[in-house]
């Protein structure tokens, strides 16, 4: 925000200044008068701002937070995470159902449903800030979460980067939705359980452990699709591996994209 003020502050100074002097008749050696030079100052100041964006990051603090389990026997995580790095993979403690780092802080709620603990969280701090070109602030994320409880895990990612390794996970059902972002997701090894991907421009990566067998049906538009078929062989609409109504340990995959480039392996 303070970046923000100084922007708007200066812009407003130099406006309010050249328009005075306009009023006050002041005129430059050629007779030119200074307001019009507003359009060619703007320019200079917004390509330093410009600039300034590209080789300076906003400073800000991490948070070192944890989400106790209270006893729960399985969750449901919801995330919203926009501008920044977001990684999540397992390794939280046992009684715990997350911890991690979060640059900018963490704001989360729990609450006890029955067994279920049902967790909303997002970061403390709003980093939607105007001019967008300026000097930019991003909140990092390095997630642990609880791999043996039963979990649904809903993200809501924005302009991001996201690396999620969920190979050890216990997930009973995943849901993706991501704007102008990169991912790259490992899928849990075990179980079977849902995953549906709702893509914008994005760029999406799926990594299927060896053991996990798949059926991947897809909704695109102009989208960019490279599908293992070795693994997961086309069956009309679908891709599915052979053995997917008997495995023990399968994803059923959705996958609504527009824009995209997608990757399943």
């Amino acid at each position: 925000m303070q970046r923000n003020q100084l922007f708007w502050g200066v812009a407003l100074l130099l406006v309010g200044g050249l328009m005075l002097a306009n009023e006050m008749g002041i005129k430059l050696p050629n007779g030119m008068s200074l307001t019009q030079l507003f359009w060619p100052l703007l320019l200079i100041f917004g390509g330093v701002w410009v600039l300034v964006g590209v080789f300076l990051r906003g400073s800000i603090e991490t948070e070192i937070a944890s989400i106790d389990l209270q006893g729960a026997n399985s969750a449901s995580i919801k995330i919203n995470h926009g501008a920044g790095d977001l990684k999540i993979h397992g390794g939280a403690g046992v009684v715990e159902l997350a911890r991690g780092s979060f640059a900018g802080g963490l704001d989360h709620k729990s609450t006890r449903n029955g067994d279920r603990l049902e967790v909303k969280m997002r970061p403390a701090k709003d980093v939607m800030e105007f001019p967008f070109f300026g000097p930019r602030t991003q909140l990092d994320w390095d997630l642990a979460l609880n791999s043996e409880i039963p979990t649904a895990l809903t993200l809501n990612l924005g302009a991001n980067k996201a690396m999620l390794d969920l190979r050890d996970m216990n997930l009973t059902d995943l849901k993706l939705e991501t704007g102008a972002s990169e991912t790259r997701i490992t899928l849990p090894a075990r179980g079977r359980f849902h995953a549906d991907f709702d893509l914008g421009a994005a760029s999406l990566e799926v990594i299927v452990p060896v053991g996990l067998s798949a059926r991947i049906h897809t909704s695109l538009g102009a989208v960019e699709l490279k599908i293992d078929e070795s693994r997961f062989p086309r069956n009309g609409s679908y891709y599915q591996s052979l053995d997917f109504d008997a495995a023990a340990n399968a994803v059923d995959m959705t996958i609504d994209a527009g824009a995209a480039s997608i990757k399943v392996l």
